[in-house]
């Protein structure tokens, strides 16, 4: 037995409205009209679908389920036209997003939550991995964009759009009330005697830390836990006196939100610069092309390039 969507859906705004003439107004018909269509479908299903001479008007079960259905075709009817619009602005489809562990633990999905809070009719898939698997990952054409530092890329500019994002540094980083904390001059045999997170093999951070410790003359680390989750590595940090070395631009959130700090040491390794990579060869879509500038907007509004006028060089004069 078949029944017009359309009816069905005019049933569901009388409910809602709770009275034919309101509905009618909202639907840009006559109360007539509506009254006719009601008769037509309780003909068609030999079912009531209102109390008979209730007033107001009072929907029988039958009436309830049918208008559920009207809702869900006005639902349905709804999302298409999204998807139509959205489809002819290029704005629809997958966006396949890759980053470095820590990068994906707070400024890239930062960046893809704020993306989200005018676009969730589209999907994300974030690729957290390293390099250089994240690199072969976007020469095969199978991400989008990819997020990182850009001294780790190799592939040549015949092959990759790469865009400076921001320039960044590496820091010391502790939780609040760590011991070092609070000390106005940390030492060489503050930074040896303490325990230290390392990172993960293929970490490019595991020989950031190395290389940048050993140019202020630290020479015996003492590695107490090693992890290749992020979220672990700053739970440890949380909860224990362990030091580790990380970009400032892992503590966009955490370092307010959870309880963590920098040392006042700075290394003297050259500043890392963070950038944004996608294939040459392969046209960006409109998708892509709006992201890519949300998050130039993103990281200009958050401030990732100003320097911490803060932090002195270990070893210099108070």
């Amino acid at each position: 037995m078949l029944i017009d969507a359309r009816h069905l859906e005019h049933l569901a705004a009388i409910i809602d409205h709770n009275t034919l003439q309101d509905a009618a107004v909202s639907l840009g018909t006559s109360q007539p009209a509506l009254s006719r269509m009601i008769r037509k479908i309780e003909q068609r299903i030999g079912v009531s679908l209102f109390e008979t001479g209730s007033r107001p008007l009072v929907v029988t079960e039958m009436g309830r389920r049918l208008a559920d259905q009207g809702r869900a075709i006005t639902a349905a009817r709804t999302r298409a036209a999204q998807d139509i619009a959205l489809s002819t602005q290029g704005m629809n489809g997958v966006l396949k997003i890759g980053a470095p562990p820590f990068l994906c633990e707070r400024l890239v999905s930062d960046a893809i939550a704020a993306f989200f809070e005018r676009r969730q009719d589209i999907e994300v898939q974030l690729v957290s991995d390293y390099f250089p698997d994240l690199e072969r990952s976007i020469l095969l054409n199978q991400i989008d964009v990819m997020i990182c530092p850009i001294k780790l890329v190799v592939a040549t500019k015949q092959d990759l759009r790469i865009e400076p994002l921001f320039r960044d540094e590496h820091v010391i980083v502790a939780r609040k009330d760590h011991p070092l904390a609070s000390k106005a001059d940390i030492t060489l045999e503050d930074l040896e005697s303490a325990s230290w997170i390392g990172h993960a093999q293929r970490s490019m951070l595991r020989s950031d830390m190395a290389t940048a410790l050993a140019l202020i003359g630290v020479k015996n680390l003492k590695l107490g836990f090693h992890s290749e989750s992020a979220g672990a590595n700053f739970e440890m940090l949380r909860q224990t006196d362990f030091l580790t070395v990380l970009p400032k631009y892992a503590l966009s959130r955490t370092q307010t939100e959870s309880g963590l700090t920098t040392l006042p040491v700075r290394f003297a390794a050259a500043a890392l610069t963070v950038g944004m990579m996608t294939l040459k060869q392969r046209e960006p879509s409109v998708l892509l092309s709006t992201f890519q500038d949300h998050v130039r907007k993103f990281v200009e509004v958050s401030g990732m390039t100003r320097a911490d006028s803060q932090v002195k060089w270990l070893g210099d004069a108070t």
